[in-house]
This record gives structure tokens, sequence and C-alpha cells, in this order.
């Protein structure tokens, strides 16, 4: 008998636990006191701009999208793409990773657009978002090395060390690579006809639809320059929120990539929001730039917190623009 998959409200539980579990270690031990002290004098214009910042780059990745889809034959308008992307991020504030599926299946419901080739645009992009984000990393670790190695110091345990020198991970791995590619050949009539593959296969296809839809769009420029936008307004929204806190107002350019790489990081660990994992990133990575820890977290808090309440916003324009267009086409 085939074992059912846990209920979507379980795994929403274990996220949200998790996230609490990372939000408590982050305000661990943490003198409350002195974090309101710092948070108080925000200057919240600061803050305001960096949520518009946000936004914008929320604007420009909708514009991007129907780029690609418009020129695969499949007509959106600009806010149909905005409103589901919407809905992706107020989903994954939920339930981490699900934020792409609930994109994909809110705009093909929308618009009666074939959802694995949603499914396969979005891919396509989120690609290009880790090459972008790995390619920020190597030039963090080029031009602030050694405050990308002290961060990692700080941040792992002791006890974690010796774990992973005690456990021959690399052979492990290898030996588990071996089996599976050995279990995949010696089972490959039974997998090619399973209905599991013959879903992932039109997957492949929708993605690389995708992936042929950016290299044929007649102005690519246009393309790539929302793509630039797009991440220039995400280091802006953080470097701009440096001079709403006396504490960040003397950092840097150089230091703005840092903490938005710490930033990017939190975000990308699937806990609901990166809430935790955040604070605790980006609080430790100014620490490592000479802060106090509680001031750190208090840039942390107050960036999070700006930042998640206007993706909650537009989530739930979102779900009423697109509700409405549903109904619409359903009769």
């Amino acid at each position: 008998m085939a074992k059912q998959a846990l209920p979507s409200w379980l795994r929403t539980a274990g996220f949200v636990l998790l996230a609490a579990i990372l939000l408590a270690f982050a305000f661990n031990g943490v003198n409350l006191g002195e974090v309101w002290d710092t948070a108080k004098d925000a200057n919240w214009a600061y803050i305001a701009l960096s949520v518009s910042l946000g936004y914008f780059a929320l604007l420009s990745r909708g514009k991007r999208w129907t780029l690609v889809l418009n020129h695969l034959g499949h007509k959106t308008p600009v806010w149909n793409a905005v409103h589901s992307i919407g809905i992706g991020y107020l989903v994954n504030m939920a339930l981490p990773r699900a934020g792409e599926v609930a994109r994909a299946t809110a705009l093909s419901n929308a618009q009666k657009t074939p959802l694995n080739v949603v499914l396969g645009t979005i891919i396509m992009e989120r690609t290009i978002d880790l090459l972008l984000l790995l390619g920020l990393i190597g030039l963090t670790f080029i031009r602030a090395s050694g405050e990308l190695k002290e961060l990692l110091d700080l941040t792992q345990t002791e006890a974690a060390d010796e774990q992973a020198a005690g456990f021959p991970w690399g052979i492990a791995l290898a030996v588990l690579l071996a089996l599976g590619i050995f279990s995949a050949w010696l089972f490959r009539r039974r997998i090619q006809s399973s209905a599991i593959f013959l879903r992932f296969k039109a997957f492949l296809k929708g993605l690389m639809e995708g992936i042929r839809a950016v290299g044929q769009l007649p102005n690519q420029w246009v393309y790539w320059g929302h793509t630039l936008f797009i991440w220039i307004c995400y280091y802006a929204m953080v470097y701009v929120c440096f001079f709403a806190l006396p504490s960040t107002a003397h950092l840097d350019l150089s230091e703005g990539l840092f903490i938005m790489v710490a930033a990017s990081l939190g975000i990308v660990i699937p806990v609901p929001g990166g809430i935790g994992a955040y604070h605790y990133l980006v609080a430790m990575a100014l620490v490592v730039l000479g802060l106090q820890y509680e001031e750190g977290l208090a840039f942390a808090t107050i960036v999070h917190a700006a930042q998640s309440l206007m993706l909650m916003i537009v989530g739930i324009i979102g779900f009423i623009g697109l509700s409405q267009k549903t109904k619409a086409i359903n009769g």
C-alpha cells in the first residue's frame, strides 16, 4: 500500500516551527531593550524607499516574464504576471518553495496557459537568478573574502565541525550516486513508462521551450535590461536602509554587497519568508563589519518586516485580482 503524502497543513506547520526555532535562536540571549533602542531611532523614509524599490523589482519581474510568455504565443497582461508573482511570494511565506507552483497555477488558471509551459519559464527564470546570485557571491569573495570567511566561521558550530570531520561524507555521497545511477539503468524501462516520468518529460519540454524563447526574443536587450534592473533594485533596497539607522549609516557600497549576499542566503534557506535565518545571517554579517549584534538584529528585523508586509499586501491583491479573472474565464 502506497504511503500517503503528508497533509499540506502538517508540512506548513513543520516549516513554521522551523522558522520559529531559527527566530528564537537569532534572539537567544539578546537584550531586547537594546534592539528596541536602536530600532526606534530608524528613519522610516529610507525604509519606505527600500520597500518602493522592492515593489519596482516585482513590477520589472512581471514585465520580464510577459516578454517570454508573449513570445511563446500566450498573450499575458503585465498585471496578470505581477499578481501571479505576488501570489507566489505570499505562498512562499507559509510554505517555502511552493510559491513557484502556486504562481504558475494562478496564471495558468487565470488565462488558460498550459501549466508545463508556465512552469518551464519560471524554472528558467529561477536558474538565471541562481547563476546571478552565485556570481554575486563570487564577486563578494573577491572584494571581501576576509569578511565572508569570518561570517562563515562565526555561523559554524564546533559540534557541526566535529561531526563533519568524523563522517566520510565524500565517500557516502559517491556511493549513493553510484547506486542511484545503477538503479536507474536497471529499472530504466519501468521508469520510462511510469506516469511520473511522463509528467517529468512534459515538464522538461516546457522548460526547454522557455529557454529557447529567451534565446529567440526579438529584443533580448529588454529582457536582460529588466534582469539587471531587478538585481540593482535588490542591492539598492538593502543599501538605502543603511541610512535608516545611525549605527549603519557609515557603511559603504562594497559592504552593502556583502550584506545583500548574506540577506539572499537567508532567504534561500527553506523557512517561511526567511524568518529567523535572514535575521541571524544579516545580524552576524553586520557583526563582522563591526556592529553590535543587537544593532545588526534591529536592522535585520526592520528591513525584513517592511519587505514582508509589502509582499503580503501584493500577494493578497494578487489573489483578489486573479480570482476575478479566473471566475470570468470559467463563467
